[in-house]
């Protein structure tokens, strides 16, 4: 091979031989189904490619897999087990070798490596208990080096729909990707024709037939990986510049991209027409292709008589089992959905807030029909009543209570009648008609409203089910991953036996969680057997078995992933750890003597310290387990280490599985509101302000006011609202706040730099009214330095925490002062005149109350001087808010009784100046 062409085929070389590694982690699949069909052909496919690039290691390795894997069919059970084992090998190898080569060109000790890994053991045994299963049979035509056409005695069309049926599980994902690529294939073409000056187009071309042939020889497919070998070898032919690109060669591959797209139809039986034209249009196609290569063109089938079927018509054509349409879709764009379905949530948050406010006009509307018609009944009662007239009449005119001399006859009507029909009964019934009108409004109101409720209701289950099915998408079985910490452990044992032992390995896991914690585990294992796990010589000498174990365990609880990393090995030396602390100016010698074990086994995730007397390339170097942590961190998750000396250690992670959106609790502390994820409660309590320890599961545990862990100003109330929650280990610990608010579903977005280093903080949501709400993490918090700073201001209790009762005839005054209550913290409850606010102040009980003066029904003074007079209601505290500021009506206001005269606009700072005092 030429030079200039290397560095660029190279690539195409490391990308086939990654699709080789793929299906060898795949080997025990698909030996325990009894296709070993796919493993050889790739095998093979690895043995050709890389002696032509010039890697003959390599493809002695891929030589060797394919002598082993040819035999499958003749191995027993344990024998097959051996052979999984052997692939093991040769894929830890292989990856070694790839890497090397993708970094220094060059593939590295391969036998050697090979053989270290106890490989040369196995194949002798293999051949000890099977020698029959090598004995080499007469040797096939090469079909991947010189694709032929299918056998002329099986037919194109009928070893395709035979693939079709045997491979369902293979082809729901075989089928989508080839097409896809072969749409590639047409978008390259239609490139290429208005010019490649940079190659990029024919680059493209390649890289897609390459894969929908790489794909084929994956599932077994030979006829579509036969033909797309083909094609792909005249790609290759132009890329090495031994053929020039032009129009045949262009029409050849797209010929060639149709009769590809056409077998998959065929395949599953979807274009009869199709069919029966297939096998001369490939074989048409072939010899086209035979012929620009060189090559000897392939020999017409001959042709069968109609009464003589290829296939007996014994058995029925068995249909495809559990056939689901699939889609190929990039985690991209499910990461889109996912924010999608999270945005949703935060719209129907908004909707949940409009409907709220619809409530409350409704309940304006409603306070305002009554505060309507009490003044129309009292006009009435006052003015109207026809028999009080008539009585007050009579009173006032005894001599002439029975004269009708003189009178009109409009006024002897109106006497006799009890309706009365001047300007003030038109005023009256015109103001019975607007009650009327405005109870019909709120009726019709009332009605929207519960059907706008009904529709967000069915909004959030529709939104609640995008965000399940988009979940279930990102799923995949823990156990892929397995795989490749067995390979990374092998690698790293050296002379240690370890026997590993995985547990839940069909637990699911989100697909970005398992990357994000990939690197993470790896560490851990890696730590585990290098630091962990001890030398057969110093096991034996310990009264141990030579072989240590290393159980990797993989629980669901609840919303959470639990995954748990356990050796047998010597556990962690925390004398140690706390001297090479000191050594390092880390803690000093005082905070050492005062630490408790679980203090000090947190000191391994500082940076920089290690007590590995050995630095290796994978461990020792004091780096990695504080990048665990943060990880852990980042992906709102706790670290738990068990160690005992002699005995080994257990690292526990504890991750939401939730990434995106997620179930929060909200609370309010220290006169903030923050959130607790849902996944970490484990239930809701009370308990009176002075208890130090409340009931849980038969056990007393501990209660800590969440506002000193943040420290913010504790507010004093007669009782808490206590959330239990799995802090460090999963050790329950009850947080005290103020009230809870509620349980929502949110958008929990990571916070940056510097936010994200603190471990008391997960993440950020934003409420429906546009504020930023922190999340908290129970374990963070708990872990938090007792010496946080903490404000000793205490307010005192706000009466047992009654409302605020705002008097004044203005809507808008009601408005704009009770959302400056509200926002401080305190209940409102609004009434527009004197006589409302004494009705009120008779229902419940206030804890203070600010009132304007001028007012119909009851004034200011009037209410001031009616509640001093009452005895039940003489203590409450008033403020009088008005716009009158001269002495005379501030003299009078505190003569009756108020506490505090303040003038509008209402100052904010004097209001709670004023409740604070009282």
């Amino acid at each position: 091979m030429s030079a200039p062409t290397m560095p660029d085929l190279l690539q195409s070389f490391l990308d086939e031989a990654w699709e080789t590694v793929a299906v060898f982690e795949q080997a025990a699949e698909f030996l325990a189904i009894e296709r070993h069909e796919p493993l050889v052909v790739m095998a093979h496919r690895l043995k050709g490619s890389a002696g032509l690039y010039g890697f003959p290691q390599t493809s002695n390795l891929g030589a060797l897999a394919e002598r082993i894997l040819e035999a499958a069919p003749h191995y027993t059970d344990p024998q097959r087990a051996k052979v999984v084992e052997f692939m093991g090998q040769v894929t830890a190898v292989l990856i070694t070798a790839l890497e090397n080569i993708a970094i220094h060109g060059q593939e590295g000790r391969v036998g050697l490596e090979l053989g270290r890994l106890g490989a040369a053991d196995l194949i002798l045994e293999l051949t000890a208990l099977n020698p029959g299963a090598f004995v080499r049979k007469a040797p096939e035509p090469n079909q991947e080096a010189t694709p032929q056409p299918a056998s002329p005695q099986t037919g194109l069309v009928e070893e395709l729909q035979h693939f079709y049926r045997q491979n369902a599980e293979f082809w729901e994902f075989f089928a989508p990707e080839t097409l896809e690529n072969l749409d590639h294939v047409g978008n390259a073409l239609v490139g290429l024709q208005s010019g490649d000056e940079t190659g990029e187009h024919l680059r493209a071309l390649f890289r897609a037939m390459h894969t929908v042939k790489g794909a084929a020889y994956s599932v077994g497919c030979k006829p579509i990986g036969t033909l797309a070998h083909q094609l792909e070898d005249l790609m290759v032919e132009v890329r090495e510049g031994r053929q020039p690109w032009g129009s045949e060669m262009a029409q050849v591959m797209l010929e060639g991209a149709l009769v590809l797209g056409k077998m998959v139809v065929v395949a599953e039986g979807k274009d009869p027409q199709a069919a029966q034209s297939l096998d001369g249009q490939v074989l048409e196609l072939q010899s086209r292709l035979a012929r620009m290569l060189g090559r000897e063109a392939p020999v017409s089938p001959a042709p069968q008589a109609p009464s003589s079927p290829a296939t007996p018509p014994a058995s029925p054509q068995r249909a495809r089992p559990g056939s689901t349409a699939s889609v190929r879709v990039s985690l991209e764009r499910l990461d889109a959905l996912l924010n999608l379905a999270g945005e949703t949530l935060v719209t129907r948050s908004r909707l949940e807030l409009l409907a709220q406010r619809f409530e409350e006009m409704d309940h304006l509307l409603e306070t305002a029909r009554q505060r309507l018609l009490r003044t129309t009944t009292d006009f009435e009662n006052r003015y109207l009543n026809p028999r009080l007239s008539l009585v007050q009449e009579t009173q006032s005119q005894p001599s002439q209570a029975h004269s009708n001399l003189g009178k009109t006859v409009q006024e002897l009507f109106s006497e006799l009648e009890f309706d009365r029909y001047d300007d003030l009964n038109i005023l009256a019934r015109s103001i019975q008609e607007m009650t009327s009108d405005l109870a019909e409004v709120r009726s019709s109101l009332s009605e929207q409203i519960k059907a706008f409720r009904q529709e967000t209701e069915q909004f959030e289950k529709l939104s609640q089910n995008l965000r399940n099915e988009v979940n279930r998408a990102r799923l995949i079985p823990i156990g892929r991953f397995y795989q490749r910490l067995t390979r990374q452990i092998q690698q790293i044992a050296g002379n240690k036996q370890v026997h590993i032992k995985f547990q839940g390995e069909q637990v699911e896991i989100d697909s970005v969680l398992l990357d994000g914690l990939s690197e993470a585990l790896i560490h851990l294992v890696n730590n585990a057997v290098i630091h962990g796990l001890e030398s057969p010589e110093e096991r034996l000498a310990h009264g141990k078995p030579a072989q240590g174990t290393l159980t990797i365990r993989t629980q669901q609880q609840r919303n959470i992933l639990v995954l748990e990393i356990s050796d047998d090995g010597r556990g962690i030396n925390l004398e140690a750890v706390k001297q090479k602390a000191v050594e390092k100016g880390l803690r000093t010698q005082e905070q050492i003597a005062a630490m408790r074990p679980e203090d000090a086994v947190q000191l391994i995730f500082i940076p920089g310290l290690s007590t590995a007397e050995v630095v290796s390339d994978v461990a020792g170097r004091g780096v990695g387990m504080d990048a665990v942590a943060a990880t852990i961190r980042r992906l709102r998750g706790d670290l738990a280490v068990e160690t005992r000396p002699g005995l080994g250690t257990t690292i526990r992670l504890r991750i939401p599985q939730n990434l995106v959106v997620s179930d929060i609790l909200l609370l309010q502390t220290g006169g903030q509101v923050v959130a607790l994820p849902r996944e970490s409660l484990l239930t809701l309590l009370t308990a009176p302000a002075d208890q130090q320890e409340v009931a849980y599961e038969g056990s007393r545990i501990p209660i800590k006011p969440l506002s000193a862990l943040l420290g913010l100003p504790p507010v004093a109330q007669p009782e808490y609202a206590l959330a239990v929650v799995e802090g460090r280990g999963g050790v329950p610990v009850a947080l005290a706040v103020e009230r809870f608010i509620g349980l929502q579903q949110a958008l929990v977005k990571p916070l940056a730099a510097p936010l994200s280093e603190l471990p008391h903080l997960t993440g950020a949501t934003v409420s429906a009214t546009g504020e930023v709400i922190l999340v908290l993490s129970p374990s963070g918090l708990l872990s938090l330095d007792a010496a946080l700073p903490i404000q000793t201001r205490i307010e005192p209790p706000r009466s047992q925490r009654f409302p605020v009762l705002l008097v004044d005839d203005s809507l808008s005054v009601r408005k704009v002062v009770g959302q400056m209550l509200r926002k401080a913290g305190y209940q409102v409850v609004t009434a527009a005149d004197g006589q409302e606010a004494l009705e009120l102040l008779e229902q419940q009980p206030f804890q203070a109350v600010v009132t304007d003066l001028e007012m119909p029904r009851m004034s200011g003074f009037e209410l001031l001087e009616e509640v001093r007079r009452r005895p039940k209601l003489s203590h409450l505290p008033i403020a009088v808010l008005t716009t009158r500021a001269s002495a005379k009506h501030r003299d009078l206001a505190v003569e009756l009784g108020a506490n505090a005269y303040l003038t509008k606009p209402a100052d904010e700072v004097e209001l709670d100046k004023f409740l604070q005092g009282v």
